[in-house]
Order: structure tokens, then C-alpha cells, then sequence
């Protein structure tokens, strides 16, 4: 009853999946049992252990060309926390900026940069991103450069609504009355307000930077090729489903072990953070 108690009120599994998640990609090469990018035509699509046709040195199997899954996998890992990572940092800070300036000028500032994320919201990613790739190739940059500004529009409205709240409060007009400029008062008095909304609105985001991460990489304009990353390897099974299944499922399943734990994670913080939402329990 303590334990089921315990997992209602944390996320404890969740935060075990991210755990690992980090773990994982920061110590890839001294878990990884074996070199990613190694490939043996005589192992190809070897099943996973307990399956018959198994080999007790793939744990999870072989992709079509002999490479060790668990491997890819690991390694996967460490691309995704990274590409998570970046594209969120950088995604947040312009948005929390913006919101900022958005909502304590009001007016014309207020309005232009509230009309661009509108426009912004409406504009197809997936084809932006297309064609972004066709221009400029694949790459790591290209990648998180993309994602970031997928994500930067959600913080912009949550913020500005923060900040619209708070710029009316006593202790910004005192702010003001002593002379604070307008970059102190953005800085030490409403940013800090904010940072509940911040941390939800970035916590949120990882589940749908991971699934746009995997959907550029299993449509060819990701991460390039050989390195691992889960959406090309889940887009490298998908013509093998009838015969090596684990190909697919593995990354997969992993892609949505991370992205299911990282919107548990956010609702439970949004749930902690606002106080019109916190539930006593």
C-alpha cells in the first residue's frame, strides 16, 4: 500500500526512465557491449536471447547488417539527450525572452511578436525541416537548430501570460519608483516569478522533441547516417517487421518509454508548481 502510495503521488518511474536515460547516454561507451558500428553479414537479424536462433553476445538481437542492437541502442540514447537537451535550452531561453518582452511592454511590441508566433504555429515544421535538410544536408547543428525553433512558441504564451499577471503587482511598481531600469525589472523581478512555467513548459516539451527527433530521423532528414539515433533505426526495420520484428520494436518502444515518461513528468510538476492546479492530497 506505502509503495502504491508512493508511485500515485511521484513520478518514480518516469524519473527511473530518465535516470537511465542519462546515465546511459553520458557512460554509452563503457556500457555499450559492443562497438555500434561494427557489422557482420554472418549475424544479420540474429533474434533476441530466448528466441530460437539467439546468440548469448546479442542480448537484444542484430539489425540487417549484423550490427548489435543493444549497442545502437545505448548510443541512441546518447543522441536523443543531447538533441533533447540543446533544442530545449536554446528553444526555452528565446521563448521565456520573448514572453518576457511580450507581456511587460504590451502594446505594438506585444502585438508584432504574438502575430509571428501565431504565423509561426501555423507554418507546416515537417516540410520547413524538409527543406531546410535539402538545402543545407544533415546535420547535428541543422537538427537541434530545427527543434529549438519548433519549440520556442509554447514558453512565449505561458510566459506572457506570467508576466501579464505579475507586472501589475506592488513590487514592480516599487521597482519602478526606484529607478530600476527595464532590463532589471525583466531580469530580477519577473523572470524569477516565471520559473514555474518555464520548467513546465520545458519539461513538456520532451516528449515532443523526442517524437519530432525520431520522425525527421525515420523520414532520412535526422541524424545522418551510420549514427545511431532511434527514429532511423525504427525507420530501418519497418521493411524487416515479418522476419526481425525486434529491429523496429526495440527503438521504438524505447521512444515511447521516454516520451510517455516525460509528459508524467510535466503534468506532475504542472500539478505541483500552480498553485490553482495543486492537489492535496
Amino acid at each position: 500500500m506505502i509503495i502504491f502510495n508512493l508511485l500515485r503521488r511521484y513520478p518514480i518511474i518516469p524519473a527511473f526512465i530518465y535516470t537511465v536515460l542519462i546515465i546511459t547516454a553520458v557512460f554509452a561507451p563503457l556500457i555499450s557491449p559492443q562497438d555500434p558500428y561494427k557489422n557482420s553479414l554472418r549475424d544479420r537479424n540474429v533474434p533476441p536471447l530466448g528466441i530460437e536462433g539467439s546468440k548469448s553476445e546479442y542480448i537484444l538481437g542484430t539489425d540487417p547488417i549484423g550490427r548489435d542492437m543493444l549497442s545502437r541502442l545505448i548510443y541512441g540514447a546518447r543522441v536523443s539527450a543531447m538533441v533533447m537537451f540543446f533544442s530545449i535550452l536554446i528553444g526555452v531561453t528565446i521563448g521565456t525572452t520573448l514572453g518576457l518582452i511580450s507581456g511587460y511592454f504590451g502594446g505594438h511590441i506585444d502585438e508584432i511578436i504574438m502575430r509571428f508566433v501565431d504565423i509561426w504555429a501555423a507554418l507546416p515544421f515537417i516540410m520547413i525541416a524538409l527543406v531546410v535538410v535539402l538545402i543545407y544536408g544533415q546535420s547535428f547543428k541543422i537538427l537541434v537548430a530545427l527543434l529549438a525553433l519548433m519549440s520556442w512558441p509554447g514558453p512565449v504564451r505561458l510566459v506572457r501570460a506570467q508576466t501579464l499577471s505579475l507586472k501589475n503587482m506592488d513590487y514592480i511598481a516599487s521597482a519602478k519608483i526606484y529607478g530600476a531600469s527595464n532590463i532589471r525589472i525583466l531580469a530580477k523581478h519577473l523572470l524569477p516569478g516565471t520559473w514555474n512555467i518555464v520548467l513546465v513548459a520545458a519539461t513538456l516539451n520532451i516528449g515532443s522533441i523526442i517524437l519530432t527527433e525520431a520522425t525527421l530521423s525515420f523520414l532520412g532528414v535526422g541524424i545522418p547516417p551510420p549514427t545511431p539515433a532511434w527514429g532511423a533505426m525504427t525507420a530501418s526495420g519497418r521493411n524487416y517487421l515479418n522476419d526481425a520484428w525486434w529491429v523496429a520494436f526495440m527503438p521504438g518502444m524505447c521512444i515511447f518509454l521516454v516520451v510517455v515518461a516525460g509528459n508524467f513528468i510535466g503534468d506532475w510538476l504542472r500539478d505541483r508548481l500552480d498553485p490553482s492546479l495543486r492537489q492535496l492530497n
